[in-house]
């Protein structure tokens, strides 16, 4: 695996953050160089930095002490891992995706694989843009969409691509339009005479995903499960049922997107939930919970990768009781049923169709 960067004859160390088993993945692409190599003339050291996942432009641009946008947990701990590597302060300025942004000169973001999300970045980009603002955002050329300048071309009078480079491309802002009328970038879900909010980039954009709906269908809280943990929890639709079945549970949630905390606190209501911005669960109290319930992720942005997953096994593992149960739902194809055999005594299948299998697991 790649983790050494030479820019502007320096070397830098980068790694990702959760590690990677494999080797063909490396913290950085071209997207990312892309963009360094339009800004090397540019002046402004009013920098704001969106979707720096690994932490590579705030490594390069550390001099520079840029705001940095975060949107998950886990890419917080891989910025600052790699300003450790290479000796650089990690007295960062963090903003998330709907705080105010302040002077805005120069925008470095990489597009992200959710249209919703890069909106959301572009409309509070532009409650704080001025006529000097200037915004690039870099992405591969087999990711582009049309959409991408549809939703550019609400906020900004130009719009500009540049010519691809190692299968790469940019995409210029500036000249903010003038009068724009903000919408409310949330979804609404009606679900069992439940109306539910989420914001724009959460999973499953305007319903209920069909594996989640899958293990509501089949969830069954029994009456001694009161101290209950939602791992990536999106907007808590799983906790919403488990209080509805039982009015005693404790519901912790847990996701490592900002956004979807944020959404499940607008429709988990009460003193009986806890919510937790964090991609593992290793602040948690060991063997705690007495179920533990999940459709854990399996996409990294545009990759497929179940090593996420698997961490998050091993983590409810540890803080689940000796008789606690923890029920998944995934898709099929994943064979999940391999990994959760080499963490938990007992794994079973309670539910299938063609697409979907619920598996509960004990010990």
């Amino acid at each position: 695996m790649d983790t050494k960067l030479l820019y502007n004859s320096k070397e830098y160390q980068l790694a990702r953050y959760p590690k990677t088993d494999d080797k063909s993945l490396r913290a950085w692409s071209s997207v990312e160089l892309l963009v360094l190599d339009y800004i090397t003339d540019k002046k402004q050291d009013n920098i704001h930095l969106f979707n720096d996942r690994f932490g590579i432009w705030n490594s390069v641009l550390s001099s520079k002490n840029p705001v940095t946008v975060w949107a998950y947990a886990s890419q917080k701990k891989a910025i600052v891992h790699n300003l450790e590597l290479n000796n650089l302060s990690i007295d960062i300025t963090y903003k998330t995706p709907l705080e105010d942004l302040g002077k805005v000169d120069l925008v470095l973001m990489k597009v992200p694989k959710s249209l919703e999300l890069f909106e959301v970045f572009l409309q509070q980009i532009h409650k704080s843009a001025d006529k000097q603002t200037e915004v690039v955002c870099g992405f591969m050329t087999k990711h582009f969409s049309a959409s991408f300048l549809k939703i550019a071309e609400r906020y900004f009078d130009e719009v500009e691509q540049s010519k691809a480079w190692k299968k790469a491309r940019l995409l210029i802002l500036k000249e903010p339009k003038k009068g724009i009328q903000y919408k409310e970038l949330t979804n609404e879900i009606d679900w069992n005479d439940n109306l539910l909010q989420q914001h724009y980039g959460v999973f499953s954009s305007g319903k209920i995903d069909v594996g989640t709906q899958f293990l509501l269908e089949n969830l069954q809280v029994q009456s001694d499960e009161l101290k209950v943990l939602d791992v990536a929890s999106g907007n808590g639709i799983l906790a919403i049922e488990t209080l509805r079945q039982n009015s005693n549970a404790q519901v912790t949630l847990v996701d490592d997107f900002n956004l979807a905390v944020a959404s499940s606190e607008m429709n988990v209501k009460g003193e009986n939930a806890q919510f937790i911005c964090e991609d593992n669960l290793d602040d948690l109290e060991k063997e705690s919970f007495d179920l533990v319930i999940s459709n854990p992720p399996f996409h990294f942005e545009h990759e497929n990768n179940i090593e996420v997953s698997v961490l998050l096994f091993k983590g409810v593992r540890s803080c689940l009781r000796k008789n606690g149960r923890f029920l998944l739902v995934a898709n099929s194809h994943l064979n999940y049923k391999t990994h959760l055999k080499q963490v938990f005594t007992e794994v079973k299948i309670v539910k299938s169709n063609s697409k979907f299998v619920i598996y509960e697991c004990r010990g």
